[in-house]
Formats: structure tokens, C-alpha cells, sequence
């Protein structure tokens, strides 16, 4: 795994200091290209092929097309096979290698034959164009700035902002979206004038314009295929079996969950030597005995992680390498895993993305429930079987009690399916909230929405909406994100079996009965784990955000960061004190841990203070 950064104008010094701003992403290698229409830069972090030949940028024989590449193409081989067959001679065993005499050969089209994690630049010189790419579901980001003709791109955002002609100024309406969302949506960041490149898409630049192009697209949810338990375990096995590809030691990541424990025990029967690392936080929420029990029967060399509440400590340098806010409150117990696995090994398999590929989130699961508290009388849901839920969560602590609340509001909720639906997603702030939260002058310049309404409600399947909204928009710009960002702020590579398009394909092709609560997953895996493994309730690798609001010390140590917030005129006083004053009222941890990490940002990046000098 690497870190990429270009311009297109020449620049040495530039393009150098880039390249630093990245080192944490390829602590191995560096090296830059410049002519005058191109400047390109790499950080190495070395994983295939760890000889000097692996070095980039990377050139074709006549050195007319160069490239620089972030990522694994898992299919490399056939690819390169073929190119052989085609008379095209290769210089290194590296998947780089592969793109450029792809190119050669296939111009851009060499993206859609491209499986695996990626963000690359390809320069071809004799046609003065530049290609940039991004993978089919988006592990790997790509940032971009272009204006009046220049382009400047980067693996991560504090590149681009070295650029003296980039302004860093607020994207109000991400501002509005984050609100909700948490992170930034779609294409857009939360500096006005930087996109994201959207996964499954590529950029082409060429006199002073630039093209957009798509390589992949999401296959359409729909009953294409009968649900094989065989297939099934195959096409898991050969997602593990490509994901073990490298030159350096690969360890994997267990929470005790049926995901990652799933993921030990077939890269187990692969016969791979398997270490294993959990975080535990020493409280209700820790799963840490479940991986030990995994471990154990696995026989893994296993390693737990034991938090505190101190890791908050860590939320200014986690803000840094963010970029931008992005409020996932699971990026401090990942970061900190991170730092400690990067110690071991380079690479470490994750079971990230079987939710939203096998049907395990409750937003998925619980529609059937939603739809028929629609059913319950308007005057029986809000007056006496919400109130009595309310009245019952009192009794208990988190996460019993959000469950609670949650399911109050869920049958007070207006009759509108989609609106009802829309409320398991637990955002922190609804429309009507930003309504009464954002300042006039801020209302103004941005459209009050709620972003979820791009995906839920479009159709008449709710399952299918959701299953959009995971892959398109949640998967790239907060899941995925989340792994690059807090992997490769250690040197570490993240993979994901479960997000194989392979895998992908099949289980869009089957029907959703066979998702809901991992139906079929759960048949294939049940012979392979411990039964406590899959007689355990599922839990989201998370903070304890409820149990940490309830100690007034803990929200006390955040209030300096909120009140100075408070001041930056973005919102209407009554409100955002009404919320900062009761961080233990339903949702407003959320909240409060949505607001503390725009403060952050705001700080490191538009005022210009060093994170090291931000104490929580």
C-alpha cells in the first residue's frame, strides 16, 4: 500500500514536499517524476515484489508512460499472462507493472479488467494525457482540486491543500450533510473545490480539460441466482486465498464477531500461519473473551488490545490524518488497533464489509418490524407504548437503553414507512434538527435535507434501498475510509475478503430472504466456528459513547473544544447550548461526537494549529 500525489504543471519542490506530507503511507520508498507538463510522486510501502525493481514511479521500456500506483490488483497474473501472450515484455513480478502495459494495450479499459483495491495516475507522454483511476468499491481514495485547467490530486487531502492556489474554505452543504451523515457524502469534501473521485470511476485530463468515466457499476439487486451453500464457501475461500498474496507476514483482525472470526477460519484451512489482534475496552461492550475463544480454537498467536477512555486523547492527531470530519466513533478503538498490529505485520485482513454483503445490519433486518408498527394505532404507539418503552430505558444501561429509546421513537414515528425506516440508521441530527441547529446566515447558502433520501424511499423494495445506500454512498465515504485513513497512518495494509466482487455479485443476485439475518452466511460458517461464536448476539465494533457521555468527567474534558465551536457563528446559541448542556439525552452523544470532531478539523486545518498542540 502506497500514497500517490500530481500535478500538471512541473514542480520539484512541490511535488517533494507532497510526497512528506504522505510519508506515513509508504514509510519504504519515495520517488518523483518531473517533466514540464507532469509532476508525480509515490511513498512505497512495500508488500509485492519487495525488490528495487518494485520502485515507482514505474515506466514502460521508452519511459513514455509512467505510472504511480496505490493498492493490490489481485489478478494480476492472468492479466500479465495475457499481456505476455500479446508480446508485451515485463521488467518485475509487481502488480504495477500490469497497469502500464495494460494501458499500452487497452488505454483506459484497463480498469474494468482490474480486480482488487487501487488508486492510480498513469502519464502517457506521447499523447500528453493522464488517467486517473479509482477501485470498483472504493478501498483506496483519490482526491483531486481542478481549476482553470490544472489539476492537482492525492492520496489524501493535505497534499492537494500544499498547493498555494488552493483555498481552504468550508463546503457548507457537506457541512449540512455531515451534520447527519457523519461524514462527507458523495463526491464532495468539506473544502469547497476538492472532490472525491467516486469508486468504479476514472479521470482523463488532456488539454487543460477533464473527462469523467465510469468502469464499474454495482450490480442491481435483484433474485438472479438460487442461494448455494457450496458457492457460497468457494467464493469466501478464494476471496480469503487472493487477499493472502504478498511478500511480507499478514495478520488479521478479531473482534470475536461472526465476520472476523469467520475470516480466521479460512485463512485457518488455508493452511496460512495466522496472528490475531483484538481491542477490548473493559466494559459491556468489550468482545474481547469472544476472540480468545476464537483464538484458541484456531490456535492463532493472539494479541488483545485493552482501551481506556484516555484513547480520546488520540482524536486530534485521528482528526489530521482524517482530512476531513469524519465522526465513525469505531476510528479511535481502529487506530489504536492499527498502531499496535503495524508493529507485526505489514498486512491484516479485516471482516469489514460482510454486513452490507451478507445482510447484517439492523437497518436491513428490522424492516419487516417497521412496517408493522405502521400497523399500530397512532394514539396506542404514541401514548402508551412509547411512553412505557421510554419508561423502561431508565431502568437500563447502554446499549439496552438506546435500544429502548430507539424503539420508541420508532413507534412514535409518522406512518411514512421510509421516515420510520430511516430512524434505525441512529443519525445524530434529522432535518427538523438542523432546521432549529444551523445559524440563518449558514441556512442560507445550503439546501436542509436529509441525504439518506437520495437512497431510501426510491423504490418500492426497502431492502434494495439499502443495500444501495450501503454500497454507493456509506461503504466509500465512512467504512472504507475509516480503514485506509487509520491503517495507513501506521504503514499498514487493510483487506477486505468480504467486499470481492465476486462475492458481491452473487449475493446482489440472491433473493433478500436469504440475506435477512445472514441466513445463508450463517448456514455456511455454522460448521466452521465455535458455537458460542454463533449463538453470540451481534455487536458493532464501536466506543461506548453512551456509558462515556454518562461520566460527567468525560464530557467536562470535551466542553473546551465545544464552547469554542459555539463561536464560530454556524449555529443558533438556544439550540447548540440546549444540546451541549445534556450530553446524556437521547442521541445527543452522537451529537456531541459528530460537533467535537468538526471542531477539531476546523482547528488543524482552517486555522492552521498543529494537532500536537490540542489537548483533550
Amino acid at each position: 500500500m502506497c500514497g500517490i500525489v500530481g500535478f500538471t504543471w512541473e514542480d520539484k519542490d512541490l511535488v517533494k514536499t507532497m510526497c512528506k506530507e504522505i510519508a506515513h503511507r509508504g514509510p519504504n520508498d519515495e520517488g518523483t517524476f518531473v517533466d514540464r507538463h507532469i509532476s508525480l510522486g509515490h511513498r512505497r510501502l512495500s508488500i509485492v515484489d519487495l525488490s528495487p525493481r518494485g520502485h515507482q514511479p514505474m515506466f514502460n521500456e521508452d519511459g513514455k508512460v509512467v505510472v504511480v500506483f496505490n493498492g493490490e490488483i489481485y489478478n494480476y497474473r492472468p492479466i500479465k499472462k495475457a499481456l505476455e501472450e500479446k508480446g508485451h515484455k515485463f521488467a518485475s513480478d509487481s502488480d504495477t507493472e500490469v497497469i502500464i502495459h495494460g494501458y499500452e494495450e487497452y488505454g483506459e479499459e484497463i480498469c474494468s479488467k482490474l480486480e482488487g483495491m487501487y488508486a492510480f495516475a498513469v502519464w502517457d507522454a506521447k499523447h500528453k494525457t493522464l488517467l486517473l483511476a479509482r477501485d470498483r468499491i472504493g478501498k483506496k481514495p483519490i482526491y483531486y482540486w481542478f481549476q482553470q485547467g490544472k489539476l492537482v490530486f492525492a492520496s489524501e487531502i493535505k497534499a492537494i491543500l500544499l498547493h498555494e492556489e488552493v483555498k481552504r474554505q468550508i463546503n457548507y452543504q457537506c457541512f449540512s450533510d455531515y451534520l447527519t451523515l457523519r461524514y462527507s457524502p458523495g463526491s464532495s469534501t468539506m473544502f469547497q473545490g476538492i472532490q472525491k473521485l467516486e469508486p468504479g470511476h476514472y479521470l482523463i485530463y488532456k488539454d487543460k480539460k477533464l473527462k469523467k468515466g465510469e468502469h464499474w457499476k454495482l450490480p442491481e439487486f435483484s433474485d438472479r441466482y438460487p442461494p448455494e451453500e457450496k458457492r457460497v464457501d468457494n467464493l469466501i475461500a478464494k476471496a480469503v486465498e487472493k487477499r493472502l498474496m504478498g511478500d511480507v507476514p499478514i495478520g488479521a483482525f478479531l473482534s470475536g464477531g461472526l465476520d472476523s472470526s469467520s475470516i480466521v477460519a479460512y485463512m485457518s484451512h488455508l493452511g496460512a500461519k495466522v496472528r490475531t489482534y483484538c481491542v477490548g475496552f473493559g466494559d459491556s461492550t468489550d468482545e474481547s473473551k469472544y476472540a480468545e475463544i476464537v483464538a484458541r480454537h484456531f490456535n492463532t498467536e493472539h494479541k488483545t488490545i485493552l482501551l481506556d477512555k484516555e484513547v480520546v486523547s488520540l482524536l486530534p492527531k485521528i482528526a489530521w490524518h482524517f482530512d476531513e470530519p469524519l465522526a465513525d466513533p469505531a476510528s479511535v478503538p481502529t487506530y489504536q488497533l492499527c498502531e499496535r498490529v503495524s508493529k507485526e505485520v505489514k498486512v491484516a485482513l479485516s471482516g469489514e464489509g460482510g454486513d452490507e454483503t451478507f445482510g447484517g445490519y439492523d437497518t436491513f433486518n428490522y424492516i419487516k418490524k417497521v412496517r408493522a408498527m405502521r400497523k399500530v394505532p397512532t394514539f396506542v404507539g404514541k401514548s402508551i407504548l412509547a411512553k412505557s418503552l421510554s419508561t423502561t430505558a431508565g431502568l437500563f444501561q447502554y446499549p439496552k437503553k438506546q435500544m429502548l429509546l430507539l424503539g420508541a421513537e420508532l413507534i412514535a414515528a409518522p406512518k411514512n414507512t421510509s421516515e420510520a425506516q430511516k430512524k434505525l440508521f441512529y443519525l445524530p441530527f434529522a432535518t427538523a434538527d438542523k432546521q432549529k441547529l444551523l445559524h440563518p446566515e449558514i441556512a442560507k447558502k445550503v439546501k436542509i435535507r436529509d441525504p439518506l433520501d437520495d437512497f431510501i424511499g426510491k423504490t418500492n423494495n426497502p431492502w434494495n434501498d439499502t443495500n444501495n445506500y450501503y454500497y454507493k454512498d456509506w461503504l466509500p465515504n465512512d467504512l472504507l475510509m475509516k480503514g485506509d485513513k487509520m491503517s495507513m497512518a501506521h504503514g499498514l495494509e487493510m483487506r477486505m475478503p468480504y467486499l470481492d466482487t465476486d462475492l458481491i455479485s452473487y449475493f446482489s443476485g440472491i433473493s433478500n430472504e436469504y440475506k435477512q439475518d445472514r441466513f445463508l452466511f450463517r448456514k455456511v460458517v455454522s460448521p466452521l466456528l465455535p458455537k458460542k461464536i454463533m449463538q453470540k448476539k451481534k455487536q458493532g465494533f464501536t466506543l461506548p459513547l453512551s456509558s462515556w457521555f454518562a461520566r460527567p468527567e468525560f464530557s467536562e474534558r470535551l466542553m473546551p473544544q465545544l464552547t469554542d465551536l459555539g463561536k464560530r457563528n454556524l449555529f443558533e446559541q438556544k439550540e447548540y447550548q440546549r444540546i451541549i448542556q445534556n450530553p446524556r439525552a437521547f442521541r445527543n452523544d452522537h451529537r456531541l461526537w459528530v460537533l467535537l470532531n468538526f471542531e477539531l478539523w476546523h482547528k488543524i486545518y482552517l486555522d492552521k494549529i498543529p494537532y500536537q498542540k490540542i489537548q483533550l
